[in-house]
C-alpha cells in the first residue's frame, strides 16, 4: 500500500483496502455489521467512502478481521486521518451541495470525461479567465471576496492535472467556447496558450466540435462523468445550468445516457491535432 496526501484518494484507497480484508475473511456487510452491533447502512457508508472513519471504528474492524501488525494498522490509520482531512470544507458557504458531493470524489476518479458548450473547463481555466467568467456568469450578485475564493477552488482543483497518477481526462468543448471572448484580448491569448500547454499532457485529450457541425447534444449543457479504479465503484455523473447543479452516482439510466451522449459528440468533434489547429487560429484572429 502507499500513502498520498489528497484526501479523497485516500478514502479510496482506505475503503479498498477494509474491503479487501473483509473478503479475505470471508464476511459479507450484513455479517461484519451483526458482529459489531452496527447497523448495515453504517458499514455500506464506511466501505463505499459516503463517510470517513473514525479512529475507534477503524480499530474495531481492524479487529474483527484479525489485523495486528502495527506497519499496516499505522498506514491504515493514516489512511483514515488524511481522508477525514476536509479539503473543499472551508468553501462550504460560497459552493452548493452537489458541486461538494462532486469535488470530493473528483480526486478519486480515474477517468473524468466532460461536454461543455459554453465556456472552458473550469480545469483548463487561467486564473484570469477563470475571474472573468465567474464575473460574468455571476452578476452583481457576486461579492468580490466570493469571486475570489471561486477562484481560488478552481485553481486548486487543477493540482489533479499535474500529480504523479493524473486521471485520464477527455474534453470535448464546442468552438463557441473558444471564440467568446472573456476578460479581453490579453486574458484570452493568455488563456488559449494555456490551453495548447495542457493538450500536450500524455493524460489530456481535448477536442473541439466545430461550429459547422451544427446543433448537436453537447448543446443541453455541461456534464461531466467520473469513473473509478475500483469496478464495483459506479460511476458519477455531474451535471451543471445556470445556478443549479446535481450530482448523482443513483441513476444508472441518466449516467448511460449522458455517456452515450459524450460517445456520439466523439464521433462529430475534430482530432486532437485539429483542435490544435484551431486553437491556433483562434490566437491568430485575437
Amino acid at each position: 500500500m502507499t500513502t498520498g496526501t489528497d484526501p479523497a484518494v485516500q478514502r479510496r484507497r482506505l475503503r479498498v483496502e477494509l474491503r479487501r480484508l473483509r473478503l479475505d475473511r470471508q464476511l459479507t456487510q450484513k455479517e461484519v455489521a451483526e458482529q459489531l452491533g452496527w447497523s448495515l447502512s453504517k458499514m455500506i457508508r464506511i466501505e463505499t467512502g459516503q463517510v470517513g472513519i473514525s479512529r475507534s471504528d477503524l480499530r474495531t474492524l481492524l479487529e474483527e478481521y484479525n489485523v495486528s501488525d502495527p506497519a499496516t494498522v499505522n498506514e491504515l490509520a493514516a489512511m483514515a486521518k488524511d481522508g477525514r482531512r476536509q479539503q473543499w470544507g472551508p468553501y462550504r458557504d460560497i459552493l452548493n451541495s452537489d458541486f461538494l458531493t462532486y469535488l470530493n470524489v473528483e480526486g478519486s476518479a480515474s477517468v473524468i470525461r466532460q461536454g461543455e458548450p459554453q465556456v472552458l473547463p473550469g480545469l483548463l481555466q487561467t486564473e484570469e479567465y477563470a475571474r472573468a467568467v465567474i464575473t460574468g456568469v455571476g452578476g452583481a450578485e457576486l461579492s468580490a471576496q466570493t469571486i475570489e475564493r471561486q477562484v481560488e477552488v478552481r485553481m486548486k482543483r487543477q493540482e489533479i492535472i499535474e500529480r504523479p497518477d493524473p486521471p485520464q481526462i477527455h474534453f470535448i468543448i464546442d468552438e463557441s467556447a473558444l471564440r467568446r471572448p472573456a476578460g479581453g484580448v490579453k486574458v484570452m491569448r493568455s488563456q488559449l496558450r494555456r490551453l495548447e500547454e495542457i493538450a500536450a499532457l500524455k493524460h489530456v485529450h481535448l477536442r473541439a466540435i466545430f461550429l459547422r457541425a451544427g446543433v448537436h447534444p453537447g448543446l443541453r449543457g455541461s456534464f461531466v462523468i467520473l469513473e473509478f479504479p475500483d469496478p464495483a465503484d459506479d460511476d458519477l455523473l455531474f451535471l451543471e445550468s445556470g445556478q443549479s447543479s446535481l450530482a448523482t452516482k443513483d441513476s444508472p439510466e441518466d449516467i448511460a445516457r449522458y455517456r452515450q451522449d459524450f460517445d456520439t459528440l466523439e464521433t462529430i468533434a475534430a482530432s486532437e491535432d485539429d483542435t490544435l489547429r484551431l486553437i491556433t487560429a483562434a490566437q491568430s484572429e485575437l
